[in-house]
C-alpha cells in the first residue's frame, strides 16, 4: 500500500490517491527519508496533489530526514501558491531547517520578495530569528545576497517589519558592516536610512 501511495504522488496521479484515500489509509505516511506524501508533493512542486493532500488532512509539520517541511521548503524555493495553501496549519516558529533557520531566512537569502512579504504578513515567523550560523534573515541577505533592487526591497520590508540591523552574528558583525564590506550600496541606503 504505502509503494501505490508513493508512486500515485510521483506519478501526479490524483485519481488514484483519491480511491486510496477512500480507502482509509494513512495521509501520513513517510518513506526511507522519512518524506510524508505532501513532501513529495512539495518537493515536486505540485501544487494540485500539494491541495488536495491538505484538504485530507495531510500534516504539513513533519520533518523528513533533511529537516525540511512542506512549508520550510516551499519558503526557500519560492513555492508561494503552495504556502497559501499549506500557512493556515503550518508551524511557522517550529520545526526548523537543517541550519536551524525559519522558512523566512532561506527565502531572504535566495531573493522571494512575494514569498517574504507573505510569511511575514501572514505568519507568525520571527523577523530577528538566529540560525546556527548566528545569522538573521537580515544578515542572510547581506551575507549572501547581492546588492540588486530586489534585495534593498526584501531588506526593506525586513526593517519596516521589525528587524535590528544591529543584531550581531558569531563573528560580532552586524548587517551595517557586512553591507559595506561587500559594497552593497542599494542596501546601505536602506539601512542607513530606515
Amino acid at each position: 500500500m504505502e509503494k501505490a501511495l508513493f508512486d500515485a504522488v510521483y506519478n501526479n496521479d490524483i485519481k488514484r490517491l483519491e480511491q486510496l484515500i477512500k480507502q482509509g489509509v494513512n495521509i501520513n505516511i513517510q518513506n526511507q527519508k522519512k518524506q510524508s506524501l505532501i513532501m513529495v508533493a512539495t518537493y515536486n512542486n505540485n501544487i494540485k496533489m500539494v491541495e488536495m493532500l491538505f484538504k485530507n488532512g495531510a500534516d504539513v509539520n513533519l520533518q523528513d530526514d533533511y529537516k525540511n517541511t512542506p512549508f520550510l521548503y516551499a519558503g526557500a524555493n519560492g513555492q508561494l501558491e503552495i504556502l497559501k495553501i499549506i500557512y493556515t496549519k503550518a508551524d511557522a516558529i517550529k520545526p526548523l531547517n537543517r541550519y536551524g533557520g525559519n522558512a523566512l531566512i532561506p527565502a531572504c537569502e535566495k531573493g522571494h520578495v512575494e514569498v517574504v512579504e507573505f510569511l511575514l504578513k501572514n505568519t507568525s515567523v520571527e523577523v530577528n530569528h538566529i540560525n546556527n550560523l548566528g545569522w538573521t534573515a537580515l544578515l542572510e541577505v547581506v551575507i549572501l545576497g547581492d546588492d540588486t533592487p530586489e534585495y534593498a526591497k526584501i531588506v526593506k520590508i525586513l526593517v519596516e517589519n521589525g528587524a535590528d540591523i544591529y543584531i550581531k552574528d558569531h563573528k560580532g558583525k552586524d548587517a551595517l558592516y557586512y553591507a559595506k564590506k561587500n559594497k552593497m550600496f542599494k542596501i546601505l541606503k536602506v539601512l542607513e536610512n530606515p
